[in-house]
């Protein structure tokens, strides 16, 4: 019954207007630097083929430097819609691997001694619904440690960059984007974090993956409300976004009969990127307006009620941001 009535309040998002904002709409992206995790496929592959065809520097974040190479020569060969006579930027390889809490700290140096500018960040990489009881390296529920802890620890290390980054840049240009999902409507009562147990450890009856995943997906909701009520001050956009449903391998570990009935409700990968690129460009999302909700295919939209209740009334963004924090200084 849940699912019916989450099905049902979200089919504006499932099947959301026409996308106002696509790929003509970027600016001249020339001297900017982007940071994707996840670009080598899927949607963060067709965000980053707009970022480079528009002359961007784009630093693509993964495990696989052969995958990286896939889609460096995909884009390169399919510059896609309104691009083609867009000048080039470039596209690098920065290997961190989000279930692995030790690699961060390297990658996020790596990256600061390569640039002196970051402009755009998409905490774009994702894990979903994987085999019950995968775990990352350090031993978290494998989609909350991948989705939520990994990238606020990456935050933490990068963040002074997109601060000096800010001083120099016209205001919001700057922004981090942390991309969670429509599933974070379906993440554990009463508002969204089961903060007794978050990686159902100690639960005498687990819940099913696609509450475990949405749980992750609030976690990025919150993290960005908790980072805009911090950096907003500072010119810097936070804002959380739902891409849309689409036809990614994101679903690779959904049973073959759901993953063929969700294909009936999905959408191309590259309507997914004009959500991201809408959060990443539009110039009337500013961060006088604080925290911020992208729905398909690019519109300021509603979140959560329950997760927008324990922001509001029990400082649920605080709480998380503590736990985080403390958990992973050891990787600072």
């Amino acid at each position: 019954m849940d699912k019916i009535k989450f099905f049902v309040n979200l089919w504006p998002e499932i099947r959301p207007p026409m996308a106002v904002f696509t790929e003509k709409d970027v600016p001249d992206l020339a001297g900017k630097v982007f940071f994707v995790t996840g670009g080598s496929s899927g949607v963060g592959l067709e965000l980053c083929r707009v970022l480079y065809h528009v002359g961007g520097r784009v630093i693509v974040g993964g495990r696989s430097e052969k995958d990286y190479l896939n889609a460096v020569e995909n884009i390169k060969a399919h510059p896609g819609m309104d691009l083609r006579t867009c000048p080039k930027g470039s596209l690098e390889f920065l290997y961190l691997d989000l279930s692995d809490l030790t690699t961060i700290k390297p990658a996020a140096q790596e990256l600061l001694s390569k640039v002196d500018r970051l402009d755009v960040v998409w905490y774009n990489a994702g894990v979903m619904v994987p085999p019950v009881g995968s775990k990352t390296k350090q031993g978290y529920e494998l989609q909350w440690g991948t989705n939520v802890v990994a990238h606020f620890l990456l935050n933490r290390l990068i963040s002074p960059l997109q601060i000096k980054t800010a001083q120099s840049s016209p205001a919001s240009s700057v922004r981090t984007i942390w991309v969670s999902s429509s599933a974070h409507h379906l993440s554990p009562d009463p508002h969204g974090i089961n903060f007794a147990d978050i990686n159902y450890e100690r639960s005498k009856e687990r819940p099913d993956q696609m509450t475990i995943y949405g749980q992750s997906k609030a976690g990025s909701v919150i993290c960005a409300y908790e980072y805009a009520r911090q950096i907003s001050d500072k010119g810097i956009v936070s804002l959380a976004l739902n891409p849309g449903g689409l036809k990614t391998n994101l679903q690779r570990n959904i049973g073959f009969l759901a993953r063929h009935a969700m294909g009936l409700l999905l959408y191309p990968a590259r309507m997914g990127s004009l959500t991201e690129l809408y959060a990443g460009f539009a110039p009337e999302l500013t961060a006088k307006k604080g925290f911020l909700y992208i729905i398909p295919w690019g519109r300021i939209g509603p979140f959560n009620k329950k997760v927008q209740r324990g922001l509001e009334q029990n400082n649920t963004s605080k709480k998380l941001w503590g736990i985080l924090d403390e958990e992973t200084k050891k990787y600072m």
